[in-house]
């Protein structure tokens, strides 16, 4: 009798266990993404993973309606413009607690604010930033120095609020432990492999999504082979960026399915000329421009999944861009024509630097280009590394240690509608990613920077736009589509911003 009961409790336990796993399943979705976020600290630093994962645990006062890009209040439930973008009142959600149970508060923003002053890759995102005017608890006034349009794209990005209880705490600390007023907050870190969040029962937005998950896990699976392997074996529930040649086998599997949505990364070739050599000539550039068939890499390598673009500048943006724009095409008798104008008819030999992973089809992109520029006798030899190494390669070719005619393919994708930001980085001299030093069109990208009017202000950019074409600074291959692959166990919408909201997905169990 007792050795039955004894095997009855067992039963009963291994019955309990089976269902609090099935359970916690039901509630616990798990994404998997190519890496992971540098530091918890929201304002520490910018990262692409980390401006993703941030938003879980940190609201910004305001966010992006999913599909739309239109912008919402978030943890502002209202704002005003009360002179233009140099000065704007904000009030405050009454019912937004951080996760530690303290009120969110007009002065939690300013110190927030203080913080991403004192960071040296945000700052530049408010560099025009004065000072928060506290009116009451709930209450701000939000102060410039000058006019600046982009700020409110920005807040929907960066300058998550922070509790005032973290001030005093260490850098370690914070880059680890979490003191937000978001939907989640973090539990556990195994560095390299996976993060744990859980739901924050404080969260003001829950009743507008009420089947969210409890638990989010992040797992950090930098191959895409390996992370669509992990999704078919019902590890995870999510897998970001899947490459063109897994689509096929995602969309045939009964317990998978892919979404592709236009995004806002801008795929691109662009020049090293401003130490001198053939890419300093603007008529070789042009003739390159037209060498290359981008309507066959979208078409082919790309799997259909991206667009045409005339420009670097998206729709999302919140100033610039201009749908009529259409950038240099595909005309082999014009870039042979060009290249003997420039007195290069013979041609000449040049590296192609890119990426090998980071974006879709960035190596074979590569290849094709190389081959394309064969027609016009230019002898280009694809190097194709990942990231680090690239991005060590390209600092070299801009600093002119290393030498010889040389472009690079790579992709930006300024997922906060920053025209600015992405001049400055792509284009403009000093730009962390440009290859180039034009005065005209820093002077044109200054001048639209600095124009208050926001109608004005597109046309400047537009402008700006314009120069780039026609000094053929870039040859625009693709607006690329992010691809996701996810479980049949959730309900799933993708972004358009290069960005994953756990609680935008419900689950199909809970319904």
């Amino acid at each position: 009798m007792r050795r039955f009961a004894a095997a009855l409790l067992v039963i009963t336990l291994g019955l309990f266990a089976v269902s609090f796993v099935e359970a916690a399943a039901k509630d616990t979705v798990t994404i998997a993404l190519s890496g992971e976020p540098p530091t918890m600290d929201p304002h520490r630093t910018s990262n692409f993973v980390g401006t993703m994962v941030w938003r879980w645990p940190y609201d910004t006062l305001l966010s992006r309606e999913t599909g739309t890009g239109k912008m919402i209040p978030w943890l502002a439930e209202k704002y005003e413009l009360l002179d233009g973008t140099k000065k704007m009142k904000f009030w405050l959600r009454k019912d937004a607690n951080f996760e530690d149970g303290s009120p969110v508060t007009s002065q939690s923003v300013a110190w927030s604010l203080s913080r991403v002053l004192k960071a040296a890759r945000q700052k530049r995102y408010f560099a025009s930033f004065d000072r928060i005017e506290v009116i009451d608890d709930k209450t701000f006034i939000w102060h410039n120095k000058t006019y600046d349009n982009g700020t409110l794209s920005r807040i929907t990005r960066w300058a998550g609020v922070m509790s005032l209880k973290a001030k005093g705490k260490k850098k370690a600390h914070l880059s680890r432990n979490t003191y937000g007023s978001g939907p989640y907050k973090l539990k556990s870190w195994t560095k390299g492999n996976k993060m744990v969040f859980v739901e924050n029962k404080r969260w003001w937005g829950k009743k507008l999504y009420p089947n969210m998950p409890k638990t989010v896990i992040l797992r950090r699976i930098k191959e895409a082979a390996t992370r669509v392997k992990s999704l078919e074996a019902g590890e995870v529930d999510v897998a970001w960026g899947v490459l063109p040649q897994y689509v096929t086998a995602l969309q045939k599997n009964p317990k998978t399915k892919v979404k592709a949505v236009p995004a806002v990364r801008i795929m691109f070739l662009s020049f090293f000329s401003k130490h001198g050599g053939p890419m300093a000539n603007q008529k070789v550039r042009l003739a390159i421009n037209y060498a290359i068939d981008d309507a066959l890499i979208r078409k082919t390598i790309l799997g259909g999944r991206a667009d045409p673009i005339g420009g670097l500048l998206h729709p999302w943006n919140f100033s610039g861009y201009n749908p009529k724009r259409k950038w240099w095409g595909h005309d082999l008798d014009k870039a042979k024509a060009l290249m003997k104008e420039a007195g290069f008819a013979s041609g000449f030999k040049a590296e192609l630097i890119a990426t090998n992973g980071r974006y879709p089809g960035d190596k074979p992109t590569c290849e094709a280009i190389a081959g394309m520029l064969k027609n016009i006798n230019i002898k280009a030899t694809c190097n194709s590394q990942r990231f680090p190494l690239f991005k060590k390669m390209h600092r070299a070719y801009q600093a002119g240690k290393r030498k010889g005619a040389a472009m690079y393919y790579m992709g930006f994708g300024n997922g906060g509608g920053e025209p600015g930001l992405l001049f400055s980085g792509t284009s403009m001299c000093g730009g962390s990613w440009s290859g180039h030093c034009i005065k005209e069109l820093d002077d044109q990208v200054k001048k639209a920077n600095a124009t208050p009017e926001p109608k004005a202000q597109h046309a400047e950019y537009d402008k700006a736009t314009g120069i780039q074409k026609r000094l053929a600074t870039h040859k625009v291959v693709a607006k690329i589509h992010d691809v996701l692959g996810y479980s049949n166990r959730i309900n799933f919408t993708p972004r358009h911003d290069e960005t994953l909201y756990p609680w935008e997905i419900s689950m199909k169990a809970m319904n």
